[in-house]
């Protein structure tokens, strides 16, 4: 389906892990490259005068300072639960052919493009029969995991990575979102890590330490490139 335009498919090991903060930051590195972010499903819409919007393109629109781009995103729906549920609480059928025609426009328009998942890879879309690896498949693009370096972190990470090795998705890379990185942290972060990227089939990685609002250019297009391989400290 995917025509020149160069995507990364984000997906998250948990809920709340960060994806749309991370995915904010890949689209901040890449919309001066004629790059567009796209979140296809979206739960958990906020109510404003009588209009939903989805709120991880309102997060991502605050942070750039621009307009609402109500191109952003196909569906938002109201309860915030899974994209299958909350379309089977409204009584709505989300229309796979709806997502594919606005994924396409937007790989014409665009060279670049970050596409977030709404949770992790086995999130359904619609019930018992398409879910989020599916759809990553028909896009073809790459996926770049989003994942903690805390307590936990390395069988969420792991489960994840066996998972998309299965279904014979490739992982571009990993983001290590809010690393805390202290004295008593990083004794567990650090190991976490580098368990985590010994399991990984690449060991393309970015980083975020806790608090951080930015991506230093160069890491990101190194991370792009697949060429972040810099052994964690």
């Amino acid at each position: 389906m995917v025509m020149n335009t160069k995507g990364y498919f984000v997906i998250g090991t948990d809920t709340d892990i960060g994806k749309t903060f991370c995915s904010t930051l890949l689209y901040h590195g890449i919309k001066d490259k004629n790059g567009m972010y796209y979140k296809p499903v979206q739960s958990g819409g906020i109510l404003k005068e009588g209009k939903l919007y989805a709120p991880d393109v309102l997060s991502l629109c605050q942070f750039e300072g621009i307009p609402y781009q109500e191109d952003m995103v196909s569906y938002v729906l109201g309860p915030e639960v899974s994209p299958h549920l909350a379309s089977e609480i409204e009584e709505k059928t989300l229309d796979l052919d709806k997502v594919r025609s606005h994924f396409q426009e937007l790989c014409k328009k665009y060279d670049y493009l970050i596409v977030e998942g709404a949770g992790g890879l086995h999130v359904p879309l619609i019930r018992d029969k398409f879910y989020i690896y599916d759809l990553i498949r028909e896009f073809n693009f790459p996926v770049i995991l989003v994942s903690s370096a805390k307590v936990g972190s390395i069988n969420h990470a792991v489960l994840t990575m066996e998972s998309l090795e299965k279904l014979g998705i490739p992982l571009h890379g990993i983001i290590f979102n809010r690393v805390k990185n202290t004295e008593e942290s990083k004794i567990y972060e650090q190991d976490n890590m580098n368990i985590i990227l010994q399991k990984a089939p690449t060991k393309n990685h970015l980083v975020i330490l806790e608090g951080k609002k930015e991506i230093p250019q160069e890491d990101l297009n190194l991370f792009l490139k697949g060429e972040a391989n810099e052994e964690t400290k």
